[in-house]
């Protein structure tokens, strides 16, 4: 069971707040795009990457992080940029393999007066929730309704889908924030729902039980209108 690959541990830093500085900078100079995802959006795009079931090339989500290709220069070049955001993958991808949790750069909850659509949290929510849906198909190919569950508080926090169900789902600040705690585990649970090593039966145990069990796939589809606007900072 996947369950049993976690193990408990203090959140792991993915990426440094020194690197975090430079995209900051880079992301608010003339260099970028203004509709270029902000770097708590950016933190939230790579993330899904590492967990997506199916790579996704450079040349692909480069030009959908930045809303087109950046201007590069000395200071920030494209070699230097990719490799900050390639580094952050990767350290995304060898803690969740690890059943760790991932540091998420933000608050882990709303304050009383700060409206969700404007926080750091949607940001992130909305870059992941992006980032997943350059292949939404492959996200949804296996293990559908399990998916479709677990993806749904990061589709509630993003705010970008007019969806009653999902208004609901962060109606008030403490069925959100509940919500926010849940997901650094959620993050665990997708990975290693995609990458976590089939476990095969021993040659020498009998496998009972009846033909076809298990094959009915669940017609109930969770966010079968997830597309929606995009929303940038």
């Amino acid at each position: 069971m996947r369950s049993l690959m976690k193990e408990e541990s203090i959140p792991v830093s993915v990426i440094s707040d020194e690197t975090l500085d430079e995209l900051y900078d880079f992301l608010e100079s003339e260099q970028t795009d203004p509709e270029a995802l902000d770097v708590i959006g950016l933190h939230g795009f790579m993330v899904a990457l590492a967990v997506s079931p199916e790579p996704v090339p450079v040349g692909e989500w480069l030009p959908v992080v930045f809303n087109g290709m950046p201007e590069f220069n000395d200071e920030y070049s494209e070699q230097k940029v990719i490799g900050w955001l390639e580094t952050l993958q990767d350290n995304a991808r060898t803690v969740l393999y690890r059943g760790q949790t991932i540091e998420l750069p933000f608050e882990a909850e709303l304050e009383l007066d700060e409206a969700l659509d404007d926080s750091e949290i949607s940001a992130w929510s909305a870059g992941f929730t992006e980032a997943m849906m350059l292949r939404e198909e492959a996200w949804f190919a296996q293990n559908e309704q399990e998916v479709a569950e677990l993806l749904l508080p990061f589709m509630a926090i993003s705010c970008l889908f007019p969806d009653e169900d999902l208004d609901d789902m962060v109606s008030d600040l403490e069925t959100t924030n509940r919500l926010i705690s849940q997901l650094p585990e959620l993050l665990v649970d997708l990975y290693l729902l995609f990458h976590a090593p089939v476990e095969k039966p021993s040659p020498f145990k009998k496998t009972g039980g009846h033909p076809g069990k298990g094959n009915n796939k669940s017609s109930n589809k969770k966010g079968n209108n997830r597309r929606g606007g995009q929303r940038r900072r």
